[in-house]
């Protein structure tokens, strides 16, 4: 039951479009089909008058004789000898063949009673054809049984004449409709289980967990405000996701109280998970927490944090680690926190980051700040990351809701292994409002309080 309630909650909206398409072209159909109309005449089979014999034997074999036959008049209904009768009479455009689906005959079991239906898309012409069935029924019976006497042992009368339908009997629109939402419901649980089987990506922290065996360190929710302040701030337009960089911040300093991570790097499975974006607040958060922190980055190849943190880019990591400046020439300020932006882009970015030259570099960093942030390209696109994860005590890996699959993050995970990173835990990022996967909070600008929800 949980794993059928956490389909819905996942696939909700594939089960909703299928319904409303499954209902719409239940609706589409009624309004386009033509109605039908059915009218009803009702036969009466009786004992006829064929040899007079009254006796109780006579009488029994009569009524034998009119239940055996009687269980044959259905088909006879629907023959060419009683409904090209009825074209001839009526001046029918059609052929016994065609009419005959439109007509329907049955006998009650245990009964001698026959009714004799016909259905049209004119209520009128509905009527007209069954009352002349009816009439052709009573005149071909009698003359299929009269036996060598003249009489019929068989007598068919009509005990209630077809009359005019006021409603039509199809389409009826709601069970029309009620079968398209079934239909929908049933076919939208089915292709959501369908996706939801082939969908490999990370949506939740079990997903994380199924995949690479590690915790999952913060759940940040999507922020459509990003672009404009991209770093938390106290009192900022989404308290929501800046609380989830602060429970990242917290949750990295349970790992080990005694023996606490200060350099911390930054990296993803692939480009456009939000690692660089995660490395930046981080960093501020932990400035917030009234710690040193500086912010490193270590992405040579597309840096991108001076243009985020609005800071100039011509001097950086390459500049220090290449021995031509120094830290305190390179160090820029942002929004409490200082950092060290990648510098020109060098035609070696893996050899520097492995170099001796960016672990004493670290190290130099480490003797001057509380923590220290390292930012780097993604593990799939190039080895940069493994490299740089010698030189730090933790490596976070970041990963997009619904969009990094399991087998990116363990591909990732692996190729940290490979080189010994102490890999800490994962950040799924851009998880999507209302999915549940972080705390809502309800901030009342009257009182300034806080109500999880």
């Amino acid at each position: 039951m949980i794993e059928f309630l956490r389909l819905i909650g996942h696939r909700w909206r594939v089960i909703v479009a299928t319904v409303v398409l499954a209902v719409s072209g239940a609706s589409l159909y009624t309004y386009l089909t033509p109605p039908t109309y059915t009218a009803t005449t009702e036969l009466f089979v009786a004992i006829g008058n064929s040899s007079g014999d009254d006796s109780a034997s006579g009488i029994g074999a009569a009524v034998f004789f009119v239940n055996s036959r009687v269980k044959s008049y259905p088909d006879l209904v629907k023959s060419p000898l009683v409904l090209d009768p009825v074209i001839k009479e009526l001046g029918l455009d059609t052929t016994s063949s065609a009419l005959a689906d439109d007509v329907t005959a049955s006998v009650a079991d245990g009964t001698v009673l026959m009714d004799v239906s016909v259905s049209s898309e004119s209520a009128s012409q509905a009527a007209t054809i069954a009352n002349a069935t009816g009439k052709q029924m009573v005149s071909i019976v009698e003359d299929l049984d009269r036996s060598s006497t003249g009489t019929s042992p068989v007598k068919v009368t009509v005990v209630r004449p077809a009359t005019v339908p006021t409603s039509p009997t199809k389409p009826v629109p709601w069970l029309n409709v009620l079968i398209g939402l079934f239909a929908g419901l049933g076919l939208g649980l089915a292709f959501a289980a369908l996706r939801e089987t082939l969908d490999t990506s990370v949506k939740s922290d079990t997903d994380v967990t199924e995949a690479v065996d590690l915790p999952t360190l913060s759940m940040i929710p999507t922020n459509p405000q990003v672009s404009s302040s991209p770093l938390v701030s106290a009192g900022g337009a989404n308290p929501v996701w800046a609380e989830s960089y602060r429970r990242l911040r917290t949750n990295l300093s349970y790992l080990d109280p005694d023996r606490p991570h200060r350099s911390l790097l930054v990296t993803s499975s692939l480009p456009g998970d939000g690692k660089t974006l995660t490395a930046c607040n981080l960093a501020a958060t932990i400035a917030q927490s009234q710690k040193r922190c500086v912010l490193v980055e270590a992405d040579l190849r597309r840096p991108t944090v001076s243009r985020i943190l609005g800071l100039t880019p011509d001097v950086g990591v390459t500049n220090v680690v290449t021995g031509n400046a120094s830290i305190e020439d390179v160090v820029q300020h942002a929004d409490g926190f200082d950092v060290i932006t990648g510098g020109p882009i060098p035609p070696n970015p893996s050899e520097l980051l492995g170099s001796q030259a960016f672990n004493r570099m670290i190290q130099s960093l480490l003797a001057r700040y509380d923590n220290v942030v390292i930012d780097t390209p993604p593990m799939l696109a190039v080895t940069d990351a493994a490299v740089a994860a010698t030189s730090v005590d933790a490596v976070i890996l970041v990963a997009q809701a619904k969009r990094t699959r399991k087998q990116e993050l363990r591909k990732a995970l692996d190729g940290l292994d490979a080189v010994d990173a102490n890999v800490v835990g994962v950040v799924l990022n851009r998880m999507p409002a209302g999915s549940g996967g972080y705390y809502e909070y309800e901030y009342r600008p009257t009182t300034g309080k806080r109500v999880n929800r």
